[in-house]
C-alpha cells in the first residue's frame, strides 16, 4: 500500500463514526502518506454553524471559512494532498490563495481551531457512535443510526438537502426503512449502550425530514 486516502476535517476529528483522528493515527503509526478527502465536508465548513463561523471571523475577518478547514488538514504531519472540490472560479481563487505558498497553521491558529471544534460540540446533537447494537434487535430493519447521522446534519448545518442526501445514501442505500415505520416497539432502546430514546428521536427525524 503506497498511501492511504481518509475523510479528515476538524469537525469529523473525535467523530465517533467516522474517526479520522484515529485513522490518520494508524496511518501515521504505519508510516502510510494520507491523502485527505472532505476536508471541508462536502462543502458544509465552508458554511458552518454562526457559532463556529463567528470564532473564525473574530480571530481572522479576512480569511476565508472554508480556509481554515483546508488548512486544517493540510497542516498535519505525513500528508501528499488535499482534495478539495470547487464550483466556482471565486472558490478556486481562495484556495489558491492561501495553498500557492503553504504556512502550517500557526499555535495561535490551531488554538482558534480546538476553540471552534469546542463550541461545535456544544450544538445539541443526537449522541449516536452507530455502534448499529439497535439495528440488531429491531424488527422494522429501519436505519437508525444513518437516520440519526441525517438529523445531526441537519441540526448543525441547516441544509436539508444534505440531510436528505444522508438518509438517502445510510438509510435506502442499505435496503433499510426510514424512520417514519417504527412501531415503538423499544427493543432498540434496551440495546443502546448512549441510552437515547431511540423512539422519539425517530419520531423527530420522521418529521423533521417528511419521511
Amino acid at each position: 500500500m503506497e498511501f492511504v486516502q481518509l475523510q479528515i476535517n476538524y469537525a469529523d476529528w473525535e467523530n465517533p463514526a467516522i474517526k479520522s483522528r484515529e485513522c490518520y493515527e494508524v496511518a501515521r503509526k504505519y508510516g502510510k502518506p494520507v491523502i485527505i478527502m472532505e476536508p471541508v465536508k462536502g462543502g458544509m465548513l465552508a458554511n458552518p454553524p454562526e457559532q463556529v463561523a463567528e470564532v473564525f471571523k473574530k480571530a481572522n475577518p479576512d480569511a476565508s471559512l472554508a480556509s481554515w478547514a483546508i488548512k486544517f488538514a493540510a497542516s498535519l504531519d505525513g500528508i501528499i494532498t488535499v482534495l478539495s472540490g470547487m464550483s466556482s472560479i471565486e472558490q478556486m481563487d481562495d484556495n489558491i490563495s492561501y495553498m500557492k505558498d503553504f504556512t502550517k497553521l500557526s499555535d495561535k491558529e490551531e488554538e482558534t481551531i480546538k476553540e471552534a471544534q469546542k463550541v461545535l460540540n456544544t450544538i445539541p446533537l443526537i449522541p449516536c457512535t452507530t455502534c448499529n447494537y439497535c439495528a440488531k434487535v429491531c424488527p422494522m430493519h429501519i436505519g437508525i443510526s444513518g437516520s440519526f447521522t441525517a438529523m445531526n446534519y441537519l441540526t448543525l448545518y441547516k441544509d436539508m438537502a444534505a440531510a436528505k442526501h444522508q438518509e438517502e445514501w445510510l438509510v435506502g442505500g442499505h435496503g433499510l426503512k426510514k424512520a417514519s415505520e417504527c412501531i415503538k416497539c423499544g427493543q432498540c432502546e434496551k440495546a443502546c449502550p448512549q441510552h437515547i430514546e431511540i423512539r422519539k428521536e425517530l419520531e423527530r427525524v420522521a418529521q423533521a425530514l417528511g419521511d
